[in-house]
């Protein structure tokens, strides 16, 4: 369940800045609604509109009357944002001087509706930049130096953009060395010295063989 919050103030300006108050207190823009009247409104337009909010039809029955005449209605779906949403938004609206409506209650239980987010950060998508209007003066420095976030491209199937496949024609076309060392290796350039020795193998490094203290002291090196 959503516990939807509402309350009547007599100007749009009010209404906005009730609204900067809520998201300064840490609720989400996309819980929060500001309904007013518009040009060629009529009142089952106003009402449309609240219902949509989450409004109970009784209630925006009731509220539609009055933004017709000018005022503005502003709507809180409190639900787990911020912590103790409910607590945060009715101390707010008690304390702004809301108009007096002839409800018995402007805080409601409705079912919680699915969300269908397009964005998993809908709070605030452009975290990277700062969205126009807040920040309290805050500016985009891309703006301010005339600087491109995003710069049309082709797209292009290699990085080398004057030889695509330069690399892989490279390889293809080269020679196959011998050796590292061209044209010839430094032994046969300065005399003829060979890199290999061939002798025999021997079968211990020293002299005479592995066995030379147990034959000088007579001991068996097997049993």
């Amino acid at each position: 369940m959503t516990t939807v919050l509402s309350r009547l103030y007599q100007t749009e300006h009010a209404a906005r800045g009730m609204r900067d108050r809520l998201m300064r207190a840490g609720f989400p823009g996309y819980v929060l609604s500001l309904v007013a009247a518009r040009d060629g409104d009529t009142d089952a337009a106003i009402k449309a509109r609240m219902v949509q909010a989450l409004v109970p039809e009784d209630a925006a029955e009731a509220y539609a009357a009055r933004v017709a005449e000018g005022a503005s209605l502003v709507v809180v779906r409190a639900t787990y944002k911020p912590l103790n949403a409910v607590r945060i938004a009715t101390e707010a609206f008690d304390s702004s001087g809301a108009l007096p409506v002839n409800l018995p209650s402007q805080s409601f239980k409705v079912p919680t509706p699915r969300d269908h987010a397009p964005s998993v950060l809908k709070d605030h998508p452009r975290f990277l930049t700062i969205a126009p209007g807040q920040g309290g003066g805050a500016f985009l420095l891309s703006d301010r130096l005339g600087l491109r976030l995003l710069s049309p491209q082709k797209r292009r199937d290699s990085v080398l953009k004057d030889a695509p496949r330069f690399f892989g024609r490279a390889i293809l076309r080269k020679k196959r060395k011998l050796s590292t060392m061209q044209p010839r290796p430094m032994s046969r350039v300065f005399w003829p010295m060979p890199l290999l020795i061939h002798t025999s193998r021997k079968r211990s490094v020293v002299p005479g063989g592995g066995t030379v203290f147990s034959r000088w002291l007579g001991w068996p090196t097997s049993f």
